[in-house]
C-alpha cells in the first residue's frame, strides 16, 4: 500500500510517498507529483520509516526507581506523575511547574496546541522553547515592529530578481521560517531568469558553491553591513515621494535613520572586511531593483546583535519599499485568518511575564531557554521544581551547565522518541508518535508560504507499542496534574474537552473559507491557495496598525554594539557552527552517536599554527575543550574555525561556549566567540 504524507521535519514540509506491508513501513520516497515540492526530499525525511522501527525508541512508559527504568502501564504513570505535580503546586505554587518544547513540538500540530493548554492549565507561565537557541530575534523585532511575532515576511523567490542570503545554507538546510523545497534550485531559477543571488557567510559554504556570489563577512558583525547599507540610502537621499509613502504605513522613519548616521561604509568596512564600494552596491542594488529580498538566519540569529540585524533587514525592505512587493518579500494570510485570531486570543505579543532571574520576558510565548538554569537554581520558594521536556533536547542544544541544574529537580518527566541527553535521569518517560503515526496539519507554518497551499494528512500507520500522539499525552496529564474543569484561557480549556486537533483543524479551515477538511482528505496532495498579494500587508494587516521601524530596546541596544563591537574584532581565531546534510542536530540521538566530523581551518591560519591535515587538536573555549581532528580547508575566511553542531556527548560545540544571551531578545549567542587550538 502506498500512502501521500508530507514532511515535518522543517519548514519544507516536502511530500512524500511511504509504502506499507501492513504495519511495516518498507519504503519511504520523494512525491513526484506533490505540487510544491515536486519530488524534491532531504535524506532526513527518506528516513522516517527507520525512525519508525528503531529498536531503540521509547514504546512504554518508564519509571526510575533505584536508578534503573522499570515498565510500567500509561494509567499508573499518569496517577504517579500527577499525584507528585499535585503536591508541588499545593506547597511551591503553579510556577514550579516547567516546561521545555523542542523543535519538532512545532511541526507536530496537536503537539504545538495541547503543551501550551497543558502548562496554562496548571497556572504556570514557565514555558521555555528551542526558538530560543536560533529564532528569538527574529520573532521579538517581528513583534516589535508589527505586533505580533507570527509576522515574518517570506521572499517572493518565483519573482525574486536580487536576493541576498546572510548567515544561511538552504542548500543543507532548506530556508528557517520560510516554506521553501528544494531551496537549491530555487536560487538556481533567480539566476537562470536573469536576477543575482549573494552569499553573506564567514566560509563558502555548500550554498555559496553553487549558485550567486559570496562575501566573506567577520563572524557577529552582521548587524554592521546593514547599518552600513542603511547608511548609503539615507546619505544618498530617499526621494520625498519614498518617505511620504514609508511614513503613510510605517513610523519612526527619522530615528531610524539617525540610527545609520554614525555607521557609513568605509567604516562598516574596516570592521566586517567587505570592501565599502560592495557595501554601498548591495544597499542601491536592493533599492533598485525590481523585486529584492535580504534572508538572515542562523548564523546570524545566534551571533552578538541578531535583534539589530533582524530589525535592520525589516527596516531596509521598508525603506527600499521592497516589503509587500511583488519579488521582495510578502506575508501571506494563510488557509485562515490567524494573524486576526492571534490577536483576538493575545497570542504572539508581549506580555508582563518575567523570569524570577535577570527579569527575561517571554518571546512568541516562551522564556529564553539559557534562563531554565537559573530559573531551577533560584532561590525563590517558587522556583522550578518540576520540568517536562517535549520532543527536545536542551542539555546538548543550550549553551552552559544545565544538566547540572537538572540534578536539583524534584521531578524530570521526558515526552519522546528517544530517551535522550537531557532526559537521561528522568523519572518517567513518555513514548511519544512519529510522524507516520499521527495525523497533521502543519498549522505553525501556515504563513510561512511562498507558495499557500494546504494540506492534511492521516495517519500512516498505528502508534507501534504504547506510544501515544502528544495532544492526548498532555490532556491526560492536564486531569491528572488537577488543571481546573474551567480555566480562564482557551489554551485550558482546550486541556480538558475531549476534541481531537483533527476537529480543531476542520473548524479553523472553514472559518478561512478556502478550503476545508473535508475537502483535503479528498486531495492527500492539499490544495492551492490564493496567491499572496502585492500591497494587501501595510496600511491592511500590519497587527498594529504600522509598521514600528524604531523600537525602543532595540535602538538603545546600538550603544551596546557601539561599546563592543571591537570586542568581536580583534585578532584571534573565532569559532562559528555548521550543519550536516543527513544529521538532526541533537534530536535523534542514533544519529549523534556518529562521527562529528572534523574542524575547519584556513590554510593560513594551519600554517601559522603548524597543523596538518587529519591531525588531532585541542579546542578550548570559554569554559570547555574538545579534541578533534583538523581539515585545512580554503572555503573558511582566515581567522574563523567551524564545528558542526550535534556531536557525540562532550564533542558538541555548544559546550564551547559561554552561556550568553543577547540582552534584547534573550537568544543564545553561539557563533563568533574566540577559542584557541593546540595540538594534541
Amino acid at each position: 500500500m502506498v500512502t501521500t504524507t508530507f514532511c515535518r521535519i522543517c519548514e519544507a514540509h516536502c511530500g512524500l510517498l511511504v509504502t506499507t506491508e501492513g504495519d511495516r513501513v518498507t519504503q519511504v520516497r520523494p512525491d513526484r507529483e506533490h505540487p510544491v515540492s515536486r519530488g524534491y526530499v532531504c535524506g532526513k525525511g527518506t528516513g522516517a520509516g527507520s525512525v519508525h522501527h528503531d529498536p531503540a525508541r521509547l514504546d512504554h512508559p518508564l519509571e526510575r526507581i533505584d536508578g534503573s527504568y522499570r515498565r510500567i502501564s500509561w494509567s499508573e504513570a499518569l496517577q504517579k506523575i500527577g499525584t507528585r505535580v499535585r503536591a508541588l503546586r499545593k506547597t511551591h505554587g503553579d510556577r514550579s511547574i516547567a516546561m521545555y518544547t523542542g523543535n519538532p513540538t512545532f511541526f507536530n500540530a496537536g503537539a504545538t496546541l495541547w503543551s501550551s493548554a497543558f502548562l496554562e492549565a496548571l497556572g504556570s507561565p514557565n514555558l521555555f522553547a528551542s526558538h530560543s537557541v536560533d529564532l528569538n530575534n527574529k520573532f521579538h523585532v517581528a513583534t516589535a515592529m508589527y505586533g505580533r511575532s507570527l509576522v515574518q515576511p517570506v521572499p517572493d523567490l518565483a519573482r525574486c530578481r536580487y536576493f541576498v542570503c546572510i548567515g544561511s545554507n538552504p542548500f543543507v538546510s532548506q530556508m528557517s521560517v520560510v516554506h521553501q523545497p528544494h531551496a537549491l534550485q530555487t536560487l538556481k531559477a533567480i539566476e537562470a531568469r536573469g536576477g543575482r543571488v549573494v552569499v553573506i557567510d564567514p566560509r563558502r559554504t555548500e550554498t555559496a558553491e553553487r549558485v550567486g556570489e559570496h562575501l566573506a563577512i567577520r563572524p557577529g558583525t552582521d548587524a554592521v553591513l546593514l547599518l552600513g547599507m542603511l547608511h548609503t540610502l539615507v546619505d544618498d537621499g530617499l526621494a520625498p515621494e519614498v518617505v511620504r509613502q514609508v511614513n503613510a504605513v510605517a513610523e519612526g522613519l527619522e530615528t531610524l535613520c539617525d540610527a545609520a548616521r554614525a555607521w557609513p561604509a568605509d567604516r562598516a568596512a574596516s570592521i566586517t572586511g567587505i570592501d565599502a564600494q560592495r557595501i554601498r552596491s548591495l544597499a542601491r542594488d536592493l533599492r533598485d531593483a525590481d523585486g529584492g529580498a535580504l534572508y538572515m538566519s542562523t548564523g546570524v540569529n545566534q551571533g552578538p546583535f541578531g535583534s539589530i540585524a533582524a530589525w535592520l533587514v525589516q527596516a531596509l525592505h521598508v525603506v527600499t519599499q521592497q516589503l509587500d512587493r511583488a519579488g521582495g518579500s510578502l506575508v501571506p494570510k494563510g488557509a485562515f485568518p490567524a494573524l486576526q485570531l492571534a490577536s483576538w486570543l493575545g497570542l504572539g505579543g508581549f506580555d508582563a511575564h518575567r523570569t524570577r532571574e535577570g527579569q527575561h520576558h517571554r518571546v512568541a510565548g516562551a522564556f529564553p531557554v539559557g534562563a531554565l538554569a537559573d530559573e531551577i537554581r533560584s532561590p525563590a520558594p517558587d522556583r522550578i521544581r518540576a520540568l517536562f521536556v517535549c520532543a527536545g533536547n536542551p542539555v546538548r542544544s543550550a549553551a552552559g551547565r544545565l544538566d547540572e541544574a537538572l540534578e536539583e529537580l524534584d521531578l524530570l518527566v521526558g515526552i519522546d522518541l528517544y530517551p535522550n541527553d537531557t532526559t537521561a535521569k528522568a523519572d518517567f518517560l513518555l513514548p511519544a508518535t512519529d510522524m507516520l503515526e499521527r495525523s497533521d496539519f502543519a498549522l505553525a507554518h501556515t504563513l510561512l508560504q511562498p507558495e499557500p497551499h494546504a494540506q492534511f494528512t492521516e495517519a500512516v500507520v498505528s502508534p507501534k507499542a504504547e506510544r501515544r500522539e502528544e495532544w492526548r499525552i498532555f490532556k491526560d496529564l492536564a486531569v491528572a496534574c488537577g488543571a481546573p474543569v474551567w480555566s480562564p484561557t482557551l489554551c485550558g480549556i482546550g486541556a480538558r474537552l475531549p476534541l481531537h486537533p483533527d476537529r480543531l483543524i476542520a473548524g479553523l479551515l472553514r472559518w478561512g473559507g478556502h478550503t476545508t477538511h473535508r475537502a483535503l482528505l479528498k486531495e492527500p496532495r492539499g490544495v492551492a491557495l490564493p496567491a499572496t498579494e502585492p500591497g494587501s500587508f501595510l496600511g491592511r494587516r500590519v497587527p498594529r496598525g504600522k509598521v514600528n521601524l524604531a523600537p525602543d530596546d532595540v535602538v538603545a541596544d546600538l550603544d551596546r554594539l557601539e561599546a563592543t563591537i571591537e570586542e568581536w574584532t580583534t585578532d584571534g581565531l573565532r569559532l562559528i557552527g555548521r550543519r550536516h546534510r543527513k544529521r538532526h542536530n541533537s534530536w535523534l540521538p542514533r544519529e549523534s552517536r556518529s562521527a562529528l566530523g572534523a574542524l575547519w581551518v584556513h590554510p593560513d591560519d594551519a600554517a601559522r599554527l603548524g597543523l596538518a591535515e587529519g591531525e588531532e587538536v585541542v579546542v578550548r573555549g570559554a569554559s570547555h575543550a574538545i579534541k578533534i581532528v583538523v581539515a585545512i580547508t580554503d572555503a573558511m575566511r582566515q581567522g574563523v574555525v567551524s564545528l558542526p553542531y550535534g556531536g557525540p556527548k562532550g564533542l558538541d560545540l555548544n559546550r564551547l561556549m559561554p552561556p550568553m544571551m543577547e540582552p534584547v531578545s534573550g537568544q543564545a549567542v553561539f557563533n563568533g566567540h574566540p577559542v584557541t587550538i593546540e595540538r594534541a
